[in-house]
């Protein structure tokens, strides 16, 4: 039995940034060969840290570590003629292609999907971009924020009375490279049935508008459309983030036993019969008058307390995590979440693990590679020798 799911799985990564690598660094902590393509100088993710003591270095940055654990970097300049010789003769061994060129620039060089497929038949060739390769957008540039506005995210995000605001992070890459990781792996699985590669269409904005039902099934259905409404959650209201003494924490109680539940929690029994506490309806029209009542004791109390006692009530609070609490969090380090790597460069260090967990075939954590740390061999195994790798090299090829 295989140690790894993805063992016997070769898989080209031209991607760069964050949804493309992240994609390809699934496959890698599955077990996949990845080999991460990159231009002479380097993945712009090396230049965006964090770095450590903030002395920028293409091989310490922490955003490019996160993205290309357990990868082998070869660079290539595939705008030349000699580039383009190397990269077919790395897809002549792969068995799917990530790539996040803007839709046509691999097609100008002779290396889109068309110009392959003969070629490599077989070839799974997932491509990455903001709208897709097809449509009136495909030819625009974005990113994240632009789909969290586009995708409808942005509409339902912040204050009613105030302009909208985008979520914490880059949620569109990240969507967009989970979807890709599946993409790839049905294809693989479908070829394995029916023989044949294909070409993976992953748009940003699709892959992040899919996620919100606000915006898609809601209006699809009833025509309704959900306006911004602070941080709350209207069919669960008061589902919301409170100050509380020490920090923030979520109050997410349950909807039938939250007057009862609350009260006990809050040692104010009168409180169960208050309308307000009572009545759902009347709390969410009238949350202001609400909040007067329950802000004041969790002001009074750090989130410890008030999770404890709550978990004990069977109402779910959670606090908000700063990334120090979050290393520290018992739960986090009973599942092994953060993991150690030797890290070239760095020494050992704490990355993220993987975010699921599998138990016959386990993933992997393993450092990222140094920037062309595994081109010399990658040219040796192609057939070069080590005159021709030599040329190469000088000519700004790799």
């Amino acid at each position: 039995m295989s140690d790894l799911a993805l063992d016997d799985l070769r898989v080209i990564d031209l991607s760069q940034g964050i949804a493309g690598p992240y994609c390809a660094k699934m496959l890698a902590d599955c077990g996949a060969e990845v080999i991460k393509v990159e231009p002479p100088q380097g993945d712009y993710a090396r230049t965006l840290g964090p770095f450590p003591d903030d002395v920028p270095h293409h091989d310490k940055g922490g955003l490019f570590i996160h993205l290309n654990g357990n990868k082998k970097s070869v660079t290539l300049d595939i705008e030349t003629e000699s580039g383009r010789i190397v990269l077919r003769k790395l897809l002549a061994r792969a068995d799917a292609l990530v790539e996040s060129y803007a839709p046509g620039h691999l097609t100008s060089l002779g290396l889109g999907y068309d110009d392959l497929k003969d070629e490599f038949p077989d070839l799974v060739y997932c491509s990455i971009t903001p709208f897709g390769q097809t449509g009136p957008y495909s030819g625009y540039r974005g990113n994240s924020l632009t789909c969290m506005a586009l995708s409808g995210l942005m509409y339902i995000t912040g204050d009613p009375d105030r302009e909208p605001l985008c979520t914490g992070g880059e949620p569109a890459e990240y969507f967009a490279g989970l979807n890709a990781f599946i993409g790839v792996l049905a294809a693989v699985e479908h070829r394995a049935s029916n023989g044949g590669g294909q070409q993976i269409d992953v748009s940003m904005l699709e892959a992040l508008g899919a996620a919100d039902e606000y915006n898609t099934t809601l209006y699809s259905f009833l025509g309704a459309i959900r306006k911004r409404f602070y941080s709350r959650h209207l069919f669960a209201y008061p589902a919301d983030i409170y100050p509380c003494k020490d920090g923030h924490i979520v109050v997410v109680p349950g909807a039938t036993g939250f007057p009862l539940g609350m009260a006990v929690l809050m040692e104010q029994m009168e409180l169960e019969q208050n309308p307000l506490f009572a009545n759902l309806w009347m709390r969410s029209i009238q949350w202001q008058k609400f909040e007067e009542l329950l802000r004041p004791y969790l002001l009074e109390h750090d989130w410890r307390d008030l999770l404890t006692r709550a978990q004990e009530l069977r109402m779910p609070f959670g606090p908000v995590m700063s990334p120090r609490l979050l290393r520290e969090d018992e739960h986090m380090k009973a599942r092994g979440f953060f993991q150690e790597v030797e890290q070239p460069e760095l020494g050992r260090t704490q990355v993220a693990g993987p975010p699921f967990k599998m138990s016959e075939t386990p993933l992997r954590s393993g450092p990222a590679p140094t920037l062309g740390e595994h081109t010399q061999d990658a040219l040796l195994e192609l057939g070069y020798d080590a005159e021709e790798a030599r040329i190469l090299r000088e000519r700004g090829v790799t």
